[in-house]
């Protein structure tokens, strides 16, 4: 069989890459050929996501892989949720998004019950209310500056307005229309209802396309920017550009009951259903549904993971203190285990100056000691977010009323060994860890059926297990976890 490419554009809150993903005889190769910092800008008193920035460093990677490989079919991207671009009347960019962590959005929710009644959202999407969603930083934004909207032409979420530059295209993936909580999840369709009561124009919302769909060619002139003839075609597919979504195409998974966690910035915690569940007990347990690849639906709930490690590293690093992984891991297992309990999800982590004097205040405030040592710290956040993880699973299976014996792990994570036995042991279920870049591979992977290059059904599941490696953790001293969760339980939950 011949070589097939494409290239999976995937965005992190922390970085982004540009892959090329092959397929020859049933196997995949995975090549990173671009990586770049992708961090938030402060300015202005605003936090904002440096989207030119990002445009640039795109066209920088396709130009690198077109070097390497003399041509592109296919393109995707993928990213964070939530995050959008407005464009005006001219179809040129307004200003930089906002990003999900800039205030705006805070004591959104509030306003928004007076409006929809209390869980009103949600009942009408699906959707989790999260200060984050879009349709609140909508409401922040109605607040600060009315008119800016208003001179709106068009709404467009991260991956489908770097889509636009690169084809002139505008159109919005449907697992990224779903985070915005003004989706209507059950009929398929932008809600007329929340856009009425918000005084949004639909004509701001453009169509909805799904998953594998065919988003446009790329424009003449980003051909010649990065080094490809006139007639020379390349295909901009839509990937299930929320991250977590393309991340659960990749799930390596052999059984049909099963969990996944994705696990970066944020954990994202979930199991695939055919059609939404919205119930009280779904919302009373911080549970979601979002759009998953090709028209599914992940029930999910978001934990905020990795962020505090990245944090932690970002203040190591300012105090000119080793900050590699492979170092903060041998640490973590000098320290003692159980010594400091904390929940990742508080408040004070959200956007901290400082995540190390942020963790401290949180153990002075729970009657614990301040910590000191990185491998304390670190062993803390893991431990913890392992708990965390047991405290979410457990929800869930009461929530579909059927419990799980294997947990698919995903993301980086997936390379912390020491963090794949905590989550066995803390769970008390089987870890499969792998594969780490499967929301890349799951980007690529959409891609491939959209071309016609993989069969209908499972094909693609062996073809994924067979390509990465796939690591296996089962549960040990559960007593002593099951022990230390009941602790855990006593200091968090307050």
């Amino acid at each position: 069989m011949d070589k097939k490419k494409v290239i999976a554009i995937d965005l992190g809150a922390s970085s982004g890459r540009v892959i090329s993903v092959a397929m020859e005889n049933g196997k995949l190769e995975f090549e990173e050929v671009h990586r770049f910092a992708n961090e938030g800008v402060h300015a202005g008193g605003r936090f904002y996501t440096d989207i030119l920035y990002i445009y640039r460093e795109i066209i920088a990677g396709l130009k690198e892989a077109v070097h390497r490989s003399g041509s592109i079919e296919s393109v995707a991207i993928d990213s964070w949720g939530v995050d959008f671009a407005l464009l005006d009347a001219e179809g040129e960019l307004m200003c930089n998004p906002y990003h999900y962590r800039d205030e705006q959005a805070v004591g959104m929710i509030e306003e928004a019950d007076k409006i929809f009644g209390k869980r009103g959202l949600f009942c009408l999407t699906g959707v989790q209310d999260m200060w984050y969603n879009s349709v609140y930083q909508i409401q922040g934004l109605q607040r600060r500056k009315q008119d800016f909207l208003e001179r709106a032409e068009c709404f467009l979420m991260i991956p489908d307005i770097l889509g636009y530059f690169l084809t002139g295209n505008r159109s919005i993936e449907y697992s990224s229309a779903s985070t915005t909580q003004m989706y209507d999840l059950q009929q398929k369709t932008w809600s007329e209802n929340i856009c009425r009561k918000l005084g949004l124009d639909l004509k701001l919302l453009p169509e909805v396309v799904m998953t594998g769909a065919f988003k446009g060619n790329f424009s003449p002139k980003i051909k010649r920017m990065i080094g490809l003839p006139d007639e020379k075609e390349i295909r901009l597919t839509a990937a299930a550009g929320h991250d977590s979504a393309s991340a659960a195409y990749a799930v390596p998974a052999k059984e049909k009951n099963y969990i996944f966690i994705s696990s970066g910035t944020w954990s994202v915690i979930g199991k695939l259903l055919e059609e939404p569940l919205i119930t009280n007990e779904i919302y009373d347990r911080g549970y979601s549904n979002e759009g998953a690849a090709f028209g599914k639906i992940k029930l999910v709930k978001s934990i905020m993971g990795m962020w505090l490690i990245q944090e932690l590293r970002k203040c190591w690093k300012n105090q000119g203190k080793k900050i590699d992984y492979g170092y903060l891991t041998e640490e973590s297992e000098k320290a003692d285990a159980f010594s400091h309990m904390i929940n990742v999800d508080d408040e004070l982590f959200v956007a901290p100056l400082d995540m190390e004097m942020a963790i401290n205040q949180y153990c002075i405030r729970t009657q614990q000691t301040v910590m000191e040592k990185q491998g304390q710290f670190y062993r803390a956040v893991m431990e913890s977010l392992a708990f965390k993880y047991r405290e979410a699973i457990q929800d869930l299976e009461n929530i579909v009323g059927e419990t799980v014996d294997t947990i698919y792990l995903l993301g980086g994570a997936v390379q912390d060994r020491a963090f794949c036995r905590y989550i066995a042991n803390a769970t008390g279920k089987r870890v499969s860890a792998g594969p780490v870049e499967a929301t890349a591979i799951g980007n690529a992977m959409i891609q491939m059926k959209a071309l016609g290059y993989l069969e209908d059904g499972d094909e693609y599941i062996r073809m994924i297990r067979e390509s990465f490696d796939i690591c296996c953790y089962e549960p040990e001293e559960t007593e002593v976890w099951n022990r230390m969760y009941e602790r855990y339980r006593e200091v968090t939950v307050q």
